[in-house]
């Protein structure tokens, strides 16, 4: 799944020149969380995040009269965002972005390596969409359409097919039954994180409405299994 298959269509964005007022107000009408900033030929320049705004209060009595050197350098810029009523002086300059061919897999892993919520989508230098964490949470519940099948014929074509193209676990090692919609994986795995992949990957095919996970560590048969299997 791509970055143009989850995001969201409609940015609404602000001008450098704007106000942290409408800022705040734009984000309260909407219900979202940033805000790209965009230059007069559209050309995206930053963005405005809930983060952003909410320093203004984490900082609000921050002093700056005693720093010297490096410190007072530091203090004096965060004393212009926390203080000022301008986008330009408040908004994130350093912009982490993606394109629309981009993998949502990649995204999550920006969002997460830079603890950011936000990612702006850029097509040929121009914003087309957004993809926030939500997005991404969407799209778990929207699996690709090779993950939906239907029929215990066609669920145990989709099932034995994920074995081997994710964990290469050959039919002949794991059986796979599918009775109504349930399945039922017997045979040997090599161990009992393997045993379990094989019921995550029974389960996320959609249509499963169950997994009877009777598969076999044959060199640990002594050990406990994992909880839910």
């Amino acid at each position: 799944m791509l970055a143009k298959d989850v995001m969201t269509l409609t940015v609404v964005t602000l001008e450098a020149d704007h106000s942290i007022r409408r800022a705040i107000e734009i984000m309260v009408a909407h219900r979202i969380g940033a805000l790209p900033v965009i230059s007069r030929d559209d050309t995206l320049i930053g963005i405005v995040t809930e983060g952003d705004l909410l320093r203004r209060i984490g900082s609000a009595k921050s002093n700056t009269g005693l720093k010297t050197g490096d410190d007072r350098t530091m203090a004096l810029r965060e004393y212009i965002k926390t203080r000022s009523w301008c986008v330009k002086d408040v908004m994130t300059r350093e912009l982490i972005t993606a394109k629309p061919e981009t993998p949502v897999g990649h995204i999550a892993d920006l969002m997460l390596a830079n603890s950011i919520k936000h990612v702006p989508i850029l097509d040929r230098g121009r914003i087309a969409g957004i993809v926030s964490r939500s997005n991404l949470l969407q799209a778990l519940l929207s699996p690709p359409a090779d993950c939906t099948a239907s029929g215990d014929e066609a669920l145990h074509l989709a099932v034995c097919t994920r074995l081997l193209s994710e964990l290469n676990l050959q039919p002949e090692r794991v059986h796979v039954v599918v009775s109504n919609c349930k399945v039922t994986l017997t045979g040997d795995v090599d161990s009992e994180l393997e045993r379990v992949a094989a019921r995550v990957a029974a389960e996320s095919v959609r249509g499963i409405s169950g997994v009877v996970n009777e598969l076999v560590v044959p060199s640990q048969r002594s050990q406990p299994s994992f909880p839910g299997d």
